[in-house]
């Protein structure tokens, strides 16, 4: 099941992209920091106020109790705002399976698939044409071997092409 959901968001993600004329989009790479993650992005524009931003990453967490290592995969899908040329706004969802292990040594060696959805609203500085710096806030309800509820930030990295 997660294999057929991340091969289809490949294929729309490749489809959306081919359809599109080459002048007008803004393709770059990125990274996403947090206290419990890391996240490799690949921002596409498909318009001027519609990006999609699919994303591949770790999770991470230590406790008293229990230490988590997790996968991530998954896809942002914003609406763009651009209130003046330096700064871009965006907001909208994003769909994601986590897949998370936990350590044995701490007396638990379970490992959980969820499918997370989430509302997201991020800025992002251009520095340069190229270079924009930024921040994220998403609240994700999870939903599979475990139901959850979280909130998160991130600072951002972008370079586009």
């Amino acid at each position: 099941m997660a294999s057929k959901l991340i091969k289809t968001s490949l294929v729309i993600t490749a489809l959306a992209y081919s359809a599109m004329a080459v002048e007008s989009t803004n393709l770059g790479i990125g990274i996403g920091l947090s206290n419990s993650s890391t996240t490799l992005r690949v921002p596409i524009d498909l318009a001027k106020d519609l990006r999609i931003e699919p994303e591949f990453g770790l999770s991470y967490e230590n406790n008293d109790n229990f230490d988590r290592t997790g996968l991530l995969i998954g896809s942002g899908f914003y609406m763009m705002q651009q209130p003046s040329s330096a700064i871009n706004l965006y907001y909208g969802g994003k769909l994601r399976i986590d897949y998370n292990k936990y350590d044995p040594d701490k007396g638990s060696s379970d490992s959980t698939t969820q499918f997370v959805l989430g509302g997201v609203f991020g800025f992002e500085y251009m520095l340069d044409r190229q270079v924009g710096v930024g921040g994220e806030a998403a609240a994700y309800l999870g939903l599979g071997d475990a139901t959850t509820l979280q909130t998160q930030g991130q600072a951002l990295l972008r370079y586009y092409f």
